[in-house]
């Protein structure tokens, strides 16, 4: 699985990561495939989860 973390708070994060939960889908723009999951983890950052590898023509559907 390939991660990528940011920081949307704008700043260093003080706070333990204990928590995750996903907040959205990625997926593939051309066939609909489920490619990652974006997770939201208590401190507010943000971290995509692919399967496989990092693509670039992706979709964003927002879990609800």
């Amino acid at each position: 699985m390939n991660v990528q973390t940011s920081d949307h708070r704008g700043g260093s994060c003080r706070t333990n990561r204990i928590e995750a939960r996903p907040i959205a889908r990625l997926r593939n723009k051309d066939d609909g495939r489920i490619i990652g999951l974006v997770y939201e983890w208590n401190t507010g950052e943000t971290q995509t989860a692919w399967f496989g590898k990092a693509e670039r023509r992706f979709v964003t559907e927002e879990l609800r």
